[in-house]
């Protein structure tokens, strides 16, 4: 039987949908073939891989793809992060099963401090994890905080 297809999309493809796509991988056990994808992609950012490596997942070498490489693919399901990309996929990724949004904003920087960039990484981390949760029941266990 065939892997289902998972793309994950942001606007930049560097923290929200290679945060998600880390997450699933490693929790899958092989049961979902899994990407992700932007708008504008650009590379991973820093703390997105530092809060990943805090668990035991290295995105480190995540290459930022752009959703419009990705026309002639068919992905069982489509989870968009941000309203843009849901959009471009709506009328850009014809071939899917599910097309999903769920909000969540790339955690803000400027003026802030690391430790308080960091803790929004982690809150971050932890609601995709928890929202992988509600899309995927039966994903191997993983303790994010």
């Amino acid at each position: 039987m065939k892997n289902k297809t998972v793309l994950f999309l942001c606007f930049y493809n560097s923290v929200r949908s290679p945060i998600a796509e880390g997450l699933l991988k490693f929790r899958c056990n092989g049961h979902y073939t899994v990407s992700s994808a932007g708008i504008a992609p650009i590379r991973v950012n820093p703390y997105a891989v530092k809060v990943m490596q805090n668990i035991g997942i290295d995105i480190s070498d995540h290459k930022p793809a752009s959703v419009f490489t990705l026309k002639e693919h068919r992905f069982d399901y489509i989870i968009s992060f941000s309203e843009q990309a849901y959009s471009v996929a709506e009328e850009y990724l014809h071939e899917h099963e599910s097309l999903l949004y769920h909000a969540y904003e790339s955690p803000a920087e400027l003026g802030r401090t690391p430790e308080e960039i960091m803790s929004d990484f982690l809150k971050l981390r932890g609601d995709i994890n928890q929202y992988l949760d509600e899309i995927f029941p039966g994903l191997s266990p993983i303790k994010v905080f």
